[in-house]
């Protein structure tokens, strides 16, 4: 089975770090590499991700399989037995920093001859994926905290200062 892992240290305690993981909007922000349609609990879903190539997002079938707060979070999506994809992320660390280990994993009887092509590709958009979720997590830390229900004035309708 050919794994690929990547780790890093983030600023923000394992919970921020696994709200942005797992939260619908959060995950939308930051663009991650595979989209969870309800990355929110176990249990069945859809995914949607890109091919470089290929105009349209593929959907897929999706099972969320560990949803461990705020610990571990995985996903696969494939054909069992044939081809499968499975998305591992794992925290560990204080409000100080957290360390999140990414690793994706190819299973099925296609992996070890799509490895060799896609393995590579794989790692560096894995890290992309990583560095948009490192960025969007300091972006977050500067953001002033809003009332939930308090709405936003778009930038044309509001006054100039005098």
């Amino acid at each position: 089975m050919p794994r690929t892992i990547t780790s890093s240290m983030l600023h923000g305690g394992p919970l921020r770090i696994w709200s942005a993981l797992t939260d619908p909007d959060h995950r939308r922000a930051w663009s991650p590499l595979v989209f969870l349609d309800d990355p929110s609990r176990l249990g069945d879903t859809e995914c949607t991700f890109a091919i470089q190539g290929i105009t349209r997002p593929i959907r897929t079938p999706a099972r969320i399989d560990r949803f461990d707060k705020p610990h571990a979070f995985a996903w696969s999506c494939g054909i069992p037995y044939l081809f499968t994809l499975e998305g591992r992320y794992e925290l560990a660390g204080d409000d100080g920093g957290t360390r999140l280990t990414h690793s994706c994993t190819l299973r099925g009887a296609l992996s070890l001859p799509f490895a060799a092509m896609m393995l590579r590709r794989l790692r560096s958009l894995m890290v992309e994926s990583d560095d948009r979720l490192a960025t969007y997590l300091r972006w977050r830390v500067g953001q002033p905290a809003r009332a939930i229900n308090r709405q936003r004035v778009p930038f044309r309708c509001r006054r100039k200062a005098r």
